[in-house]
C-alpha cells in the first residue's frame, strides 16, 4: 500500500481493521519498532512519530509519551516526554497486561 491515499468506502467496509503481526524483542529499542512498523505496511516517507504507553488511549495526559527530540518539543507539546525512542527499549517501558500501548505516526502539532 506504499504511496497510497484516502482509501475506497468499498474497500474500508471490506476490511474494517487493518493489521500486522510483529515480533520484537524486550532489548530492542522503540525506533527499531518504529522501523518494523514501517516495513510491515510498506511505508518509506518519514515523519514525526511517538509511542504513548498506559493511559486510557490515545493522547491520554496520564500516558508515557516516547518522542524524538525536536526544537519544537518544549515550545508545543502540553504533556511531557519521558524519554527518546531511539534509546528507549520495549522491556524498558514495563508494559503489562491490559497497558494501552500506542504508536502515532505523523502527529503533527495540534
Amino acid at each position: 500500500m506504499a504511496g497510497c491515499g484516502p482509501l475506497l468506502k468499498n474497500f474500508v467496509k471490506r476490511n474494517p481493521i487493518i493489521s500486522r503481526t510483529l515480533e520484537i524483542r524486550g532489548d530492542q529499542t522503540l525506533e527499531e519498532l518504529h522501523r518494523a512498523i514501517f516495513k510491515a505496511f510498506d511505508r518509506t516517507e518519514e515523519h514525526m512519530y511517538e509511542f504513548q504507553v498506559g493511559g486510557k488511549g490515545p493522547k491520554d495526559p496520564k500516558a508515557k509519551r516516547y518522542v524524538l527530540p525536536t526544537k519544537f518539543n518544549n515550545a508545543f507539546e502540553k504533556q511531557p516526554v519521558e524519554g527518546n525512542p531511539k534509546d528507549t527499549t520495549v522491556g524498558s517501558v514495563r508494559l503489562s497486561i491490559d497497558d494501552a500501548f500506542g504508536y502515532w505516526f505523523d502527529s503533527g502539532f495540534e
